[in-house]
């Protein structure tokens, strides 16, 4: 199970989920984009999940130089500027593609862990799923379906299902929970080098979205997929230990909370609550 970007919530959702499946034999992979390192929320978090935890990664994503520098530090929600769906966040007063780029870099980060776990002990894991610390309301199948020797990622239908605002306007992949084989997520999980290369390639103006650029990278990649009827949410105070942006493009955040993860009373109990 790779977890990425944020690990916010994890004892009411990631937790349960891991101590109430009984027919699966998980390991976990994290890789949390934090500059807090050493805080108690995460030596607790660690202590916690160390049953399941194989590696975890906490460090702050910084995006590379030569990206920064090719977003205007003009746009914003204008009419001249990005298209209206790109996630950017105002970051030393130019917005950029941060949050949706820490994303898929620590996706790629936890896959390679996962592997390299692996192959370091000989073996090969039946199935590897991008998965989040906030997810709730969520049961993994006990007969996973999967596709051992073929290029097929599986997926939950998305909460929120539309069409991707990037290069293949299809419906959009699963960013939030997606498994299958490891050269399947190799391909899923390389998303963030994909973006890269897209960002570059049309020089700042190619649409990072979260969805939306797993989307391109798929289809891109003809990858085939399968979606499934199986609920889920997203906690509703999944952001309260995040940085308020500058980025009037942005929804407020829905949650009740807002924390530093440093104060004592990031370690206290806030009841779960699905946001939708």
């Amino acid at each position: 199970m790779l977890i990425s970007g944020r690990a916010a919530r994890y004892d009411v959702c990631l937790l349960n989920l891991l101590q109430n499946t009984t027919y699966h034999e998980i390991d976990l992979f994290m890789a949390i984009n934090d500059e807090n390192t050493d805080c108690e929320y995460y030596n607790i978090m660690k202590k916690r999940v160390a049953p399941y935890l194989k590696k975890c990664i906490i460090k702050k994503y910084e995006m590379p130089q030569e990206i920064f520098d090719m977003f205007n530090s003009n746009e914003s929600i204008t009419t001249n500027g990005p298209h209206p769906q790109m996630n950017l966040q105002k970051i030393n007063n130019k917005f950029v593609p941060n949050n949706c780029l820490s994303m898929y870099y620590n996706n790629n980060l936890a896959f390679n862990m996962a592997c390299e776990y692996a192959d370091t002990n000989l073996f090969e894991y039946d199935c590897y799923m991008k998965f989040r610390s906030d997810i709730i309301d969520f049961v993994i199948p006990e007969n996973m379906p999967m596709n051992n020797n073929v290029l097929h990622l599986h997926c939950p239908t998305p909460v929120y299902n539309f069409t991707s605002f990037g290069l293949f306007k299809k419906p959009v992949i699963n960013d939030v929970i997606s498994w299958g084989n490891r050269n399947t997520m190799k391909v899923y999980c390389n998303t963030y080098n994909y973006t890269i290369e897209k960002i570059k390639e049309y020089n700042g103006k190619y649409i990072v979205h979260h969805e939306s650029c797993v989307t391109d990278n798929i289809y891109e990649n003809n990858i085939s997929h399968t979606f499934y009827d199986i609920p889920f949410g997203l906690e509703k105070n999944r952001r309260m230990f995040d940085n308020i942006y500058d980025d009037s493009r942005t929804p407020v955040p829905k949650q009740t909370h807002i924390l530093n993860i440093n104060d004592e009373n990031s370690l206290e109990y806030i009841p779960p609550d699905n946001e939708l």
